[in-house]
């Protein structure tokens, strides 16, 4: 009914989290000058690297869905984003930023650790569907998968934000299951009864500063394939004023999977390419003119 739900005892490594999230926090500490190094040329080509502060406008990769005109603010947020290494998959070579020198290391380990994570909690996903333990396994073997970290900077005394500006604008998630990592609280979560971002009720999310919890939520794409048996949950970050950041780990599947109704019940959805719909939800929610502001 929800959509989102915790993990605790978990698995990953204490200390491969804290590597990559103070990792996160010095690159995001580096000059403007020096994260722009890692922006994309392309992004159809390659959808990773950095995103700077206005970039991305979430809620209108949402609005995708019903052709609705998406005219929100832009969100204020910078971010890095790290695909799979597996050439399979069907993007380039990974880009690594070279300070912190650490990152590449750590950034490399936590992603492989959520893979399994991710892996196990859609085994357990079987179980109410009555599908065999490793039925999804099939279609993830070059999975197209993302890790994002998240700046959320903190804003200037007067800062005025623009009315309706978030630090994430509502949207739902694209794939299977995002495994998220939080940094403090602001996450607001709603019933997508009207499959829009108006006219819902919005709740706060409970912040669980505890380093053995992740929050889990269900994607677009889990929720099609179950034909809503999964609900795929609107979401927002509220802006503040201080600073903080997060690390959420995208599980999407083969680019050339096709998702179709895993239920005997009519269909609700049509069938869809994996890769084909991630690419349009994601070309949506880019290409804004960036708005700095500094830490």
């Amino acid at each position: 009914n929800v959509g989102f739900f915790i993990v605790k005892g978990h698995g990953v490594n204490k200390e491969i989290i804290d590597n990559t999230w103070n990792a996160t926090w010095n690159f995001f500490d580096l000059p403007v000058e020096e994260k722009m190094k890692y922006l994309t040329t392309d992004e159809a080509k390659y959808p990773f690297g950095y995103s700077g502060m206005g970039m991305e406008v979430l809620s209108a990769g949402k609005d995708k869905e019903t052709s609705k005109v998406n005219t929100a603010p832009p969100d204020l947020k910078e971010l890095f984003s790290l695909g799979p290494s597996n050439p399979k998959s069907g993007f380039p070579e990974r880009i690594f930023p070279k300070n912190p020198e650490n990152f590449k290391s750590s950034y490399t380990l936590y992603y492989e650790e959520l893979v399994k994570l991710a892996d196990k909690i859609l085994e357990a996903m079987t179980i109410p569907l009555n599908l065999e333990k490793d039925y999804f396994k099939q279609f993830t073997t070059h999975h197209a998968s993302a890790l994002r970290t998240l700046n959320y900077p903190a804003l200037p005394p007067g800062h005025k934000h623009v009315e309706g500006q978030m630090r994430a604008s509502a949207h739902t998630d694209y794939g299977t299951i995002t495994i998220l990592r939080s940094g403090g609280p602001g996450l607001q979560v709603c019933k997508d009864i009207n499959n829009s971002s108006e006219g819902n009720s919005w709740e706060d999310a409970p912040y669980l500063p505890d380093d053995d919890v992740f929050v889990i939520n269900l994607g677009d794409l889990m929720r099609r394939w179950t034909n809503d048996k999964y609900c795929s949950t609107l979401h927002r970050v509220l802006p503040c004023p201080d600073r903080r950041q997060s690390m959420a780990f995208f599980h999407n599947l083969n680019r050339d999977a096709v998702v179709s109704n895993l239920t005997s019940e009519p269909s609700k959805y049509k069938d869809i390419k994996a890769g084909d719909f991630l690419m349009e939800k994601h070309l949506a929610s880019v290409s804004h003119s960036p708005t700095i502001v500094k830490k």
